[in-house]
């Protein structure tokens, strides 16, 4: 078994996209100095001191940490232990690609993990896992907005019960047997192999949400997301834009929901939009509605990118550290 990383972290297509998205949001983040001038926008940023950015960035990264423990949890259930740190790195790595559609590069874990045995299908039903447990809590937080905004936001509610639906799927025997009946009667072994796959994603994510892993990844997922949602409220603290905390979190959450349906790489401009748009709702002037996103996506999804390009670079700079 190979014991070390691949030798290519990211493939042609995974530079492309990265070159894409950094190029995309160089449009989008332009567009917004235009719209409110370079003045104001420099007047919003210039309110945030070292102490503020430092804060903003330990709230996302604490977001990681939590994440991270919660992905660990699963894989260890599944009966897989990496070192710490190697683990640390290969999951880190993932958020280099964040600004793929629905987060799919960030599977590129997969493939990190594949050289110690870990096979595609459990990796990939971990992802799986997690997203579906993100959708639950972000929605949950979005639901805040109810509070202060009459629009029908059904659609959160909808997100809560496809959800719903999902799991009860997954705990059902129906699809598995579906599964091996279809790996039964087709002829073509390259089909035969991908549903074998796919009945051990569908296992391994059964597995990762039974009660106990259940409730704990929600519980990882509502700290990790709700410490997010807190350092958007504080920015607009110290902006001066006075918010309640449970509507200042709703907004964070429905702008990531607007995001990720969006399927924009990174909901680059989509999540702005609709964050700028709740924002001038509740009544923020519009150079602070138009500025705001741009400061909360820097020191979130632009800092996870950072932190997976440096994860990224760490590990092709220590290969042999898997070996220890």
């Amino acid at each position: 078994m190979q014991n070390t990383p691949p030798q290519g972290l990211f493939s042609l297509r995974h530079r492309r996209a990265i070159i894409l998205s950094l190029s995309l949001v160089a449009l989008v983040y332009l567009l917004v100095v235009l719209v409110t001038g370079a003045d104001a926008a420099w007047q919003v940023f210039s309110r945030l001191g070292p102490a503020d950015w430092l804060l903003l960035l330990s709230c996302s990264f604490g977001n990681y940490l939590l994440r991270f423990v919660r992905w660990q949890y699963f894989l260890r259930r599944a009966g897989w232990r990496l070192p710490l740190r190697l683990h640390l790195a290969y999951y880190l790595a993932g958020f280099a690609l964040t600004t793929t559609p629905g987060k799919a590069g960030e599977t590129i874990r997969s493939v990190l993990l594949r050289p110690h045995g870990i096979p595609y299908p459990t990796s990939l039903a971990c992802f799986f896992s997690e997203r579906l447990l993100d959708v639950v809590v972000v929605a949950l937080l979005a639901a805040l907005t109810t509070l202060a905004f009459s629009a029908d936001q059904n659609f959160i509610f909808i997100l809560l019960g496809l959800a719903f639906i999902v799991f009860l799927l997954l705990h059902s025997p129906w699809p598995l047997h579906i599964l091996e009946y279809l790996q039964r009667r087709l002829h073509s072994k390259r089909l035969q192999r991908g549903l074998g796959h796919l009945h051990q994603l569908v296992h391994d994510a059964r597995n990762f949400l039974t009660l106990q892993p259940l409730a704990l990844g929600l519980l990882l997922g509502i700290a990790a997301w709700s410490l997010q949602g807190y350092a958007f409220y504080y920015l607009l603290q110290v902006i001066g834009f006075e918010m309640q905390l449970p509507l200042a979190m709703g907004i964070y959450a429905i702008s990531l929901l607007a995001g990720a349906v969006s399927m924009i790489p990174g909901g680059i401009g989509a999540t702005e939009a609709a964050m700028a748009i709740m924002l001038a709702a509740a009544g923020a002037d519009t150079h602070v509605a138009v500025v705001v996103p741009v400061i909360n996506r820097l020191s979130t999804l632009w800092f996870a990118v950072a932190v997976g390009l440096l994860a990224a670079g760490w590990l092709a700079a220590n290969r042999r550290l898997s070996t220890d």
